[in-house]
């Protein structure tokens, strides 16, 4: 670690003043389109724009250069032609900016000339000033004020995770997906080329941040392999650290270094990172959010035994192969617990052995909470998963479950975590996807709100639930066993 990451990137973070060069009144351009958002967003501080065509730009006084600006500057983002951007930032430094971000692409990613732009860029950021980008969608900090473009609808409350990130795409494309969950970030930074700040440096600061619990990342490439290893060592002993890692195939590393000019390196090389630094590896985007999800409301879970409750045997023997390939254990019950279960569940078409089949999706709430409380009671199983037990009443089943049954066994997950202290888990899929199922679809996510908004996790499938669990309990292990 060098030096305090928290007071060198507040400047990044948390800017007193912005100025947005290539500011424009056309929100065609990118940096008018920039500035339009920063404003929405309501960045709170000295916004000043910058452009020699314009006097004015959303009411604000425009200048022709940074050097023009009477005040001292913190900050400054710049969307103007890629020739033009070394000249920029050598004037930002002179002006005294203490950080900027570059949003203008046509760097390294493009070739020889763009190389030697880029250098130019690292030369300037050596003598005094950070930089983020080039080739990049900047920084999104709710607690500073700032976003990202198009971020102006992004929540504007913070959270507590970290999301390192080299697309500028699924640096939007995440928060945004996220919001739907519930989740909710400190920062995300989509970082580009990283000509000056890379992943490395944004890792230190996500260690020493104390609003940042969870740490996510989509990576390409990395700047420096030996650095980030020893980084990701120290940083995953007190806090997870998830990684999505693209360009592992021959296609997607070529797609990654015509993107971000990155050499994304071999997957048994990744797969040695993950195995000796504890990082959680994910492979698609509903993987990472899921596995956030789990780290969010779950907590250091390291036991791996799950009962699965359901309604229905078909769910049950696939949950049961479901939990197994994700390397989870379903232990088989003790013969007293079977046969207290059985003299609660029907005892026809129903099962009281592990994943238990309450008979049908539609039990009385009174049986599904003497079926938990049992279950509980008898047996250590540290993790309860209810599996596609309904919690709404889809079209065209209005009779199958009174409202007032509804409201009863919604609670009953809650109930059973706070007696017992177990985790819980809810698996909830989509039965119809046909426009005409929208209502009942409405329904299936309030109730899935308000699962996350208590803390319990929500997934689709129990594939799904399955390998965020897996990981999730994988990384607390692994941290114990490290720490022994």
């Amino acid at each position: 670690m060098t030096g305090n990451r928290l007071t060198e990137f507040a400047s990044i973070f948390y800017p007193k003043s912005h100025a947005v060069i290539g500011a424009s009144a056309n929100t065609r351009k990118f940096g008018g389109r920039y500035l339009r958002t920063l404003l929405d967003f309501g960045y709170s501080g000295k916004v000043y724009p910058v452009n020699p065509q314009e006097s004015e730009v959303f009411g604000l006084q425009t200048y022709a250069s940074v050097s023009d600006i009477p005040e001292p500057v913190e900050f400054a983002s710049i969307a103007v032609p890629a020739r033009a951007v070394p000249g920029v930032a050598e004037e930002c430094l002179f002006k005294g900016v203490k950080a900027l971000q570059i949003l203008s692409a046509g760097f390294r990613e493009l070739g020889e000339d763009g190389t030697r732009l880029e250098r130019e860029l690292t030369a300037i950021a050596a003598r005094g000033i950070r930089i983020v980008g080039p080739n990049c969608f900047g920084v999104y900090c709710p607690g500073g004020g700032m976003t990202i473009l198009p971020g102006a609808n992004l929540p504007k409350e913070p959270g507590p995770v970290g999301f390192i990130s080299q697309s500028g795409g699924y640096t939007i494309r995440v928060p945004r997906r996220a919001d739907g969950y519930g989740i909710r970030f400190s920062k995300a930074v989509s970082y580009g080329n990283a000509c000056d700040v890379n992943e490395c440096d944004l890792l230190e600061y996500f260690l020493e941040d104390p609003e940042t619990k969870v740490i996510i990342s989509y990576l390409e490439g990395v700047k420096d392999g030996s650095r980030f290893y020893q980084l990701l060592r120290e940083v995953c002993r007190t806090k997870p650290v998830i990684i999505w890692k693209g360009g592992l195939t021959e296609v997607g590393a070529r797609a990654a270094k015509s993107h971000t000019a990155s050499l994304s390196g071999e997957e048994a090389v990744w797969e040695a990172l993950f195995r000796q630094t504890g990082a959680i590896r994910v492979n698609n985007l509903e993987e990472l959010l899921d596995t956030t999800i789990a780290f969010l409301h779950l907590g250091p879970v390291t036991g791996q035994r799950v009962c699965s409750i359901g309604g229905g045997g078909g769910i049950g023997v696939a949950a049961a192969d479901t939990w197994e390939r994700a390397g989870l254990s379903v232990p088989l019950f003790p013969a007293e617990l079977e046969k207290k279960l059985l003299s609660i569940i029907p005892p026809t078409g129903a099962s009281a052995g592990n994943p238990v089949d309450v008979g049908n999706p539609f039990p009385a709430p009174e049986m599904l909470r003497s079926v938990l409380d049992t279950v509980c009671t008898g047996t250590d199983i540290d993790i309860l998963v209810i599996d596609e037990i309904e919690m709404t009443v889809p079209a065209g089943l209005q009779g199958f479950r009174p409202s007032d049954s509804l409201r009863e066994i919604v609670q009953i997950p809650l109930e059973a975590r706070d007696r017992f202290g177990k985790p819980v888990v809810v698996v909830m899929p989509v039965e119809a996807i046909s426009a005409d199922s929208l209502e009942s679809e409405g329904e299936r996510r309030k109730i899935r709100d308000f699962f996350l908004r208590n803390g319990i996790p929500v997934y689709l499938t129990k594939e799904r639930a399955a390998q965020a669990l897996a990981n999730l309990t994988g990384y607390y292990r692994y941290r114990n066993s490290t720490h022994t």
